[in-house]
């Protein structure tokens, strides 16, 4: 009777999970469609969505359900795998390439990590399954889908199209290349600022309360007008 109940509730896990699938599918396409020429503004989505997937992902260690060197693993995968795609995009990769090679091997060794990571496998299938579709092999789903459908619109600066995993050495071992991204951390930084001011007043205020220079900045700005 246990088993049977077992099947049963294993069963309904996994046509949930295959609806929950398909509904996020159909609410990302919709978003696509309104979106599809902003890059900037999906990149900056599916950060959202890669860093919700990490903090469940690292509440599965935080309950005991799984051992801490899985957590290991999908953190390593995420950072290396799914960051880095995102950092690329919209860059397309061909399927023989270094990329689309390093992808399905992390997506791999993150399957066998939740395989053999849960500590009670039998008990929590249903979440090994919910999870694999969802996040593990979800999630490129979603990213293949938010690739641009016109070729000239699927490319990326050179500065960003590399492997992440060269880019932290070069930023360890090269003083020139922490100077350029401490600058380009800086523009990006005050263009949010920026923008923000120019949205809210309240904010506006706020920003020059906390920053002198961009007060200094503001009331040239306003002079010359």
């Amino acid at each position: 009777m246990a088993a049977f109940m077992l099947t049963w509730s294993l069963l309904a896990t996994v046509i949930l999970t295959i609806i929950v699938f398909c509904v996020i599918v159909w609410l990302w396409g919709a978003y696509l469609e309104e979106h599809e020429h902003d890059p900037g503004r999906v990149r900056a989505v599916m950060f959202i969505i890669l860093a919700c997937v990490t903090a469940m992902e690292m509440s599965l260690a935080a309950y005991g359900l799984v051992k801490p060197r899985t957590v290991t693993i999908s953190l390593v995968v995420n950072l290396w795998g799914g960051m880095d795609a995102l950092l690329r995009f919209p860059a397309a990769h061909d399927l023989e390439s270094w990329f689309s090679v390093k992808q399905i091997l992390l997506l791999s060794a993150k399957t066998m990590g939740y395989a053999w990571g849960f500590v009670s496998f039998r008990a929590d299938l249903g979440k090994f399954i919910a999870l694999l579709l969802l996040n593990i092999w979800g999630m490129p789903v979603l990213y293949l889908m938010a690739l641009p459908l016109d070729p000239l619109e699927q490319v990326a600066d050179d500065e960003y199209n590399v492997d992440v995993a060269v880019r932290v050495l070069q930023l360890v071992t090269n003083s020139l290349e922490r100077r350029r991204c401490i600058d380009t951390c800086r523009v990006w930084w005050n263009r949010k600022l920026c923008a923000a001011s120019e949205k809210s007043s309240i904010a506006k205020i706020a920003i020059c309360a906390a920053s002198p220079q961009y007060r200094r900045a503001f009331n040239k700005k306003g002079r010359s007008v």
